[in-house]
């Protein structure tokens, strides 16, 4: 659970409920790294292509990979609790 407010599938409106529904359609959740940005709807419209590219494009890391590098990150940075 996020410390900072954020809007769960059944609180979204408006642009965060499309965002919300295509997430849910796609990848059959909303992760909680969408949820954190949930006031911004914008911002996460704008930000998806590159979170995309960054853990699903071409690159010399596996997806595992990347995804540990992301999770070592948020460990350094406090993220868990």
């Amino acid at each position: 659970m996020a410390w900072i407010k954020t809007f769960e599938e059944n609180e979204s409106r408006g642009l965060l409920w499309w965002v919300y529904r295509v997430l849910l359609w796609s990848r059959g959740r909303v992760p909680n790294i969408v949820k954190v940005s949930s006031l911004h709807p914008r911002l996460l419209v704008a930000l998806g292509p590159l979170f995309r590219t960054l853990m699903e494009g071409p690159s010399p890391l596996s997806r595992a990979q990347r995804k540990m590098v992301a999770i070592v990150a948020s460990k350094v940075n406090n993220c868990f609790y």
